[in-house]
């Protein structure tokens, strides 16, 4: 009797979060997992067990996702590429693209062993608005002070009990989280758009998206100014800002490589596109 000898199959993948309920499956929603596996169901007749590096909240965007899934598949990693890109977007008609397919070791895990993220959040701001970027911000309807954000930003840089930041329906077992750089600038050519850059090694559900809402609060003067340091302390939800809508958080990357990560992290250069 033949064999069968599984290999380690590692995909990059990007998508428009707009019509996932996140990536990871659940029941009498649609996520990304489950376009995945049917995708691959579809292409190899195989039906396999994904292991993603996030969550992620429904509506949020990824540039760079890596997944990982043991196969049986004998399809060379060009033929995976086209295979699976053509069936999710001729046959399943989804926003979903293969960027990179790679056979790796069979011990690599693309969550337990990812080292850091990096998330970006838009915020456009003022009165003004422009027909496509607007839409993908979070637009709040006042001028607000790069500098002003900036501060409080930098209150989250650390090791904390982020805690007071997480969705409560969260089921991390510690709420001790590492964030190693927040970076916030503005665009070069529209003033009015705000861009958060978050670097951390791991993130809780919902926390960007909290972190960022309460900053901006505090910033527009609608919050108490020891709102963040205060939470540190007591750990309550209720006492922190709104959770910022999910449309304007994108991942941008992962990283499985320490002195890759931290290079980047030195580097002051401004990625603008893709935003």
């Amino acid at each position: 009797m033949e064999t069968k000898e599984y290999r380690n199959l590692k995909l990059i993948v990007s998508w428009n979060g707009e019509k996932f309920h996140g990536y990871q499956y659940q029941p009498n929603v649609f996520t990304v997992q489950e376009a995945l596996n049917k995708a691959w169901e579809i292409l190899t007749n195989e039906t396999v067990t994904l292991c993603g590096c996030s969550r992620l909240d429904a509506g949020v965007h990824a540039q760079y996702y890596v997944l990982n899934f043991h196969t049986v598949t004998q399809l060379t990693e060009e033929r995976i590429i086209k295979g699976f890109n053509g069936i999710l977007h001729a046959n399943l008609a989804l926003d979903i693209s293969v960027y990179h397919a790679e056979f790796v070791d069979s011990d690599f895990h693309s969550r337990f062993q990812s080292t850091g993220k990096h998330y970006r959040y838009l915020i456009w701001h003022g009165f003004s608005e422009h027909a496509i970027l607007t839409k993908r911000c979070w637009h709040v309807r006042s001028k607000l002070s790069l500098e002003d954000v900036k501060i409080y930003l930098a209150q989250f840089v650390g090791e904390h009990d982020f805690a007071a930041f997480r969705a409560s329906d969260c089921s991390a077992k510690t709420t001790v989280r590492q964030i190693f750089k927040i970076d916030a600038w503005t665009h070069p050519i529209y003033p009015e758009m705000l861009i958060i850059d978050i670097w951390g090694d791991g993130f809780l559900k919902n926390m960007i998206r909290n972190i960022v809402g309460t900053s901006i609060e505090i910033a527009s003067g609608k919050r108490n100014k020891n709102t963040i340091t205060e939470a540190f302390s007591h750990n309550d939800r209720s006492q922190t800002g709104v959770c910022a809508p999910s449309w304007a958080l994108t991942l941008m990357e992962v990283y499985y490589d320490k002195n890759q990560m931290s290079q980047k992290l030195q580097n002051n250069m401004k990625e603008l596109a893709p935003c």
